[in-house]
């Protein structure tokens, strides 16, 4: 079966397109995965912030509540 010598340039030119548009494809999705990752990274670490902070303020309130505690007992009330 003879094919269209216009068909058989074009699937050419398509197969060339495709073929020099891949490592650009590729870099791309590479780059957008790092990205993706260095995002949850960085979710990470603000999540870990806060909750270090929450535990750095229930231990001062902690603190407090057993200062206030002993002064209480200490003064006789």
């Amino acid at each position: 079966m003879a094919v269209n010598a216009q068909v058989a340039v074009a699937m050419t030119a398509t197969n060339e397109t495709v073929l020099s548009h891949a490592p650009a494809e590729a870099q791309g999705v590479t780059l957008e995965a790092s990205a993706y990752s260095i995002s949850l990274l960085m979710i990470n670490a603000v999540s870990n912030q806060q909750a270090a902070s929450q535990l750095a303020n229930a231990s001062v309130v902690t603190t407090c509540a057993e200062i206030l505690e002993a002064a209480i007992k200490g003064a006789g009330l």
